[in-house]
């Protein structure tokens, strides 16, 4: 057979397979093979929200608070998320499952991985009707049970145990996340008893980076608990608080260590790129030697300011102004700038 004519044919067969609707996809990936992945650190103030993207698949770890659905949700829509493969809700506090019920009824929700233990608020009992709605089940957690996300794969940590009395920060599920060589670990609000268990356990816990039980909180990272994760980095979700958080014993214990700190009060949302090998971040470690300062509440500060937004715009506007419409949703313009919105230039709201 001729050259030319080979060729022709290799190429009425491709044009063949896409006229069919097959689609060529390429990910990146380093020398070694392993696939990137990121770990999104929404920032959502005093409050949890994490995006995990391997291999076009996502998972979300808690969704913030209830005044950040317009963040967490805003935040998602602008990855192109259209599907989460797992819904994970470390506990049933509010600043965990705040936006939940917005994210289950916008997305596709594959499985929901919740405790047992409840809650009595109304933003539980939303969340449990919510989920009710759309006809998903929760699956509960079992320490040790091990799930792939795309490329990457996370194995369950916590709860060991429904003993912990009323304190909801233990009951918090925890779990370890792997790319390639790169390891993550989250371990929800879990105080001192409970990351005891977690070390217990006999599972695999040293990890590469450390999300900051808490909110920094000193019962939730502990000189035990850094011994024994070993972490190379640390991130900190805090925002504005009348807590102390994070701790400046928390602090302490991360600098003793050398261990490089973000904190999204500090840098906004701070993604993490795994390579499989190598891990790089969007922002800018603190600088732990300037002391232990905290994050204390400023109830003047212009980031309080009270906006709205409406469910079609792109703008934030202050009430009354002739652009809001009845679908307008109360929100701050911290929040509304996070989301991506702009001000308003007919009202001109705080900016």
């Amino acid at each position: 057979m001729k050259k030319h004519t080979k060729v022709y044919l290799v190429v009425s067969l491709l044009l063949l397979l896409f006229a069919s609707g097959f689609t060529l996809s390429i990910h990146h990936t380093d020398a070694a093979g392993y696939t990137k992945m990121k770990v999104h650190y929404i920032d959502t103030g005093e409050s949890d929200s994490i995006l995990i993207e391997s291999n076009k698949h996502y998972m979300l770890i808690d969704a913030g608070d209830v005044d950040d659905v317009d963040t967490v949700v805003g935040y998602l829509k602008k990855q192109k998320v259209k599907t989460l493969d797992y819904l994970i809700l470390t506990h049933p506090h509010a600043d965990h499952i705040g936006a939940a019920s917005s994210v289950i009824d916008i997305f596709i929700i594959k499985k929901i991985i919740m405790p047992s233990k409840t809650n009595n608020t109304k933003v539980y009992e939303t969340l449990l009707d919510t989920i009710a709605k759309n006809n998903l089940k929760i699956t509960k957690p079992k320490v040790g049970k091990s799930y792939t996300l795309g490329k990457a794969s996370f194995t369950l940590l916590a709860p060991n145990s429904y003993e912990y009395g009323s304190n909801l920060n233990n009951y918090s599920i925890s779990l370890r996340l792997v790319n390639g060589k790169n390891s993550f670990l989250f371990v929800g609000d879990c105080e001192t008893e409970a990351l005891s268990d977690i070390q217990k356990n006999k599972q695999t816990i040293a990890s590469d980076v450390l999300l900051c039980g808490h909110h920094g909180s000193k019962t939730s990272t502990t000189a035990t608990l850094l011994k024994a994760v070993s972490p190379t980095y640390a991130v900190i979700s805090v925002g504005k608080n009348s807590y102390g958080h994070p701790s400046s014993t928390t602090l302490s214990l991360l600098k003793k260590k050398k261990i490089t700190t973000y904190r999204t009060d500090e840098n906004g949302t701070i993604i993490a790129t795994s390579t499989g090998t190598k891990i790089t971040f969007s922002a800018k470690p603190t600088d732990l030697s300037k002391g232990t300062s905290t994050n204390t509440s400023d109830d003047n500060s212009s980031k309080s300011n009270v906006v709205y937004i409406t469910d079609t715009g792109k703008k934030y506007h202050k009430a009354g102004c002739r652009y809001l419409k009845s679908s307008k949703t109360k929100t701050t313009v911290e929040k509304a700038k996070k989301a991506g919105y702009e001000p308003c230039k007919v009202c001109k709201p705080a900016s």
